[in-house]
């Protein structure tokens, strides 16, 4: 780690900084905090990532089953005399096809609802103040056109209180 203050190398054994004496209890527990919450995010992140295949799995078992189903209807529609299973046929082919459509719709759903809860809260230090600009923004500020600008109307304020003061 290196001293804030100062820029020295420094390890995360050291109280002070031996170039400029700087405290880094405080600095040595943040970077400590900031690591410890970086692990917890990788843990979520395999953890999300578990969730989404099973999710990928069970529809691909749901889409399976309802083309199994639907190919069964077909299958009767097409070799079984007699309406009756001509009518039973139809009706299993529209089940097929409609658990198949709810299959796909509830896993857009569920990865849909997924993406839309809220992220997990930061963890900003106490006593730290927010940055309120981002990198990408523009964070150079205009400077004026000399330094001696503001200098010069103070000549001419002077001036003009020696004119009346004769």
């Amino acid at each position: 780690m290196l001293c804030p203050n100062c820029g020295t190398k420094t390890t995360n054994a050291h109280k002070f900084c031996r170039n400029c004496g700087m405290n880094l209890g405080p600095v040595s527990q943040a970077v400590s905090a900031h690591l410890s919450h970086g692990g917890a995010s990788a843990a979520a992140a395999a953890a999300a990532r578990e969730a989404s295949r099973r999710g990928t799995r069970r529809m691909a078992k749901g889409l399976f089953a309802g083309v199994f189903v639907f190919l069964l209807g077909m299958l009767m529609l097409r070799f079984l005399p007699g309406t009756a299973f001509k009518a039973v046929g139809a009706v299993i082919t529209l089940l097929g096809v409609m658990f198949s459509l709810v299959t796909v719709l509830s896993s857009m759903r569920a990865d849909a609802t997924a993406e839309a809860s809220p992220a997990p809260p930061r963890h900003v230090p106490e006593g730290a103040a927010a940055t309120g600009r981002l990198l990408h923004e523009n964070t150079v500020e205009p400077l004026p056109a000399s330094v001696t600008d503001h200098t010069t109307e103070l000549l001419g304020v002077e001036v003009i209180d020696r004119g009346e003061r004769k």
